[in-house]
């Protein structure tokens, strides 16, 4: 797994784990941070999510499907 991508996954996710946390005791919100953190790291790998592909590639993979289909 690209460390690239968990990072991307994590800053995508900092808002809304920020939000929740502001529903707990302060106290508690660092250590909850980083137990929500270490949740979703395990669920990528556990899952197997791989990088998504780029706005170009689907493009290049439709106009594929549509040459095939036309011939």
């Amino acid at each position: 797994m690209d460390g690239r991508f968990e990072q991307e996954v994590i800053e995508l996710l900092t808002p809304k784990i920020k939000a929740v946390l502001r529903q707990t005791n302060k106290q508690n919100q660092k250590d909850l941070e980083q137990e929500l953190i270490l949740i979703v790291l395990s669920t990528i790998k556990r899952k197997g999510f791989k990088q998504l592909p780029s706005f170009f590639e689907l493009l290049d993979k439709e106009k594929n499907t549509q040459t095939e289909k036309e011939n």
